[in-house]
């Protein structure tokens, strides 16, 4: 069973949603997203559901809504420790952080710098948008590098000029929002600019760069990015993303891979386990990670989409041996022996 499905965490999509939001007075669930999704900064959303949030956004709000928000469009507003992309000591670190980084909160997307004699191009390619929101989410990133760029260089920087894909809104007024020309239609997003803004940084009090220190359990997180060719990974990561919206069903699962359910079911029963199997699995894990960090029974069952307590323990001791009030319990002890009596409460 192959899968081509990537996936952007919560955290880099509001850098979009929140200023829409604030913008426009609307809201989550508004674009049909449930407020448990919204709150949940690492979720793993494919890349597809984000694309058609944008959709229902342009229909909201109007084809120019990014125009009006570009200068909000920052990595500022991403939920990362010690902002860590924007606390570099120059341009370039940051680029390069950015480059690196952004591969744990976008899949199937790539960020990185071709030179060209005194011209650095600032790329980007995402071949999961198509149509006109492919120009949309090409927009998107490209105002965002930019509005890093001017982080180091001023305000006042602007490149040399813009590529977009994805087809031309040339009635948007892109130019003067970039203040730069802008050449649509293009095979990637690109940023032109002299290479000497490599060497260059304004001073300011974010370029002091702190120590960062984040607990095991969210670096983890960090690193747990599926690739789109990694099927049983996407599956764990659909049937997480489906339970912000209910109890995971295999209908749900399939419809976002792109199968009927019956070709799901038939290629599950190849690899030897049911749905009902990978959804427990799934649905365990993810109790146990809520558990860790301090959340109780009552709320963990309604986070994973079980209709009462008693659904989620029973489903839970299948996994796990035990009832999910004495698995923290378990977890209380070893934090008591471990002289951390704070954590789980």
């Amino acid at each position: 069973m192959k899968s081509d499905i990537a996936f952007i965490r919560m955290c880099y999509i509001k850098v979009l949603l929140a200023p829409v939001f604030d913008r426009f007075a609307i809201s989550a669930p508004d674009l049909g997203i449930p407020r448990a999704l919204y709150a949940d900064p690492m979720a793993l959303v494919p890349m597809a559901e984000c694309l058609s949030w944008f959709a229902k956004i342009q229909t909201l709000c109007g084809d120019d809504y990014i125009c009006s928000i570009a200068d909000k469009l920052s990595l500022a507003h991403m939920d990362v420790p010690g902002n860590w992309f924007l606390s570099a000591p120059d341009f370039a670190v940051s680029l390069r952080r950015i480059n690196y980084g952004l591969s744990s909160f976008q899949s199937g997307s790539s960020y990185y710098v071709i030179q060209s004699g005194r011209i650095i191009k600032w790329c980007y390619s995402n071949r999961y948008a198509e149509g006109q929101q492919r120009n949309y989410d090409s927009f998107r990133v490209a105002m965002t590098l930019l509005n890093t760029m001017r982080h180091h260089l001023g305000d006042d920087f602007t490149p040399h000029k813009i590529h977009l894909s994805g087809p031309t809104l040339q009635h948007l007024q892109l130019e003067k929002v970039f203040g730069c020309p802008v050449v649509y239609n293009t095979g990637q997003t690109e940023i032109w600019a002299d290479n000497t803004v490599l060497l260059q940084s304004r001073h300011t009090e974010w370029l002091d760069n702190p120590t960062l220190t984040m607990p095991l359990s969210l670096f983890e997180k960090y690193l747990n990015m599926p690739q789109p060719d990694d099927t049983p990974k996407i599956l764990y990561e659909l049937v997480n993303y489906c339970r912000y919206y209910g109890l995971p069903s295999i209908d749900d699962v399939a419809e976002k891979i792109g199968l009927s359910k019956q070709q799901l079911q038939r290629r599950l029963q190849a690899k030897g386990f049911s749905f009902i199997y990978l959804r427990g699995y799934v649905l365990s894990n993810q109790a146990v990670k809520y558990m860790l960090e301090g959340k109780q029974v009552e709320e963990i069952s309604q986070l994973l989409g079980y209709g009462n307590k008693q659904s989620f323990s029973k489903a839970f001791k299948t996994f796990r041996l035990c009832t999910p009030q004495q698995y923290l319990t378990r977890l209380k002890q070893h934090a008591d022996l471990a002289g951390n009596p704070t954590r789980p409460a």
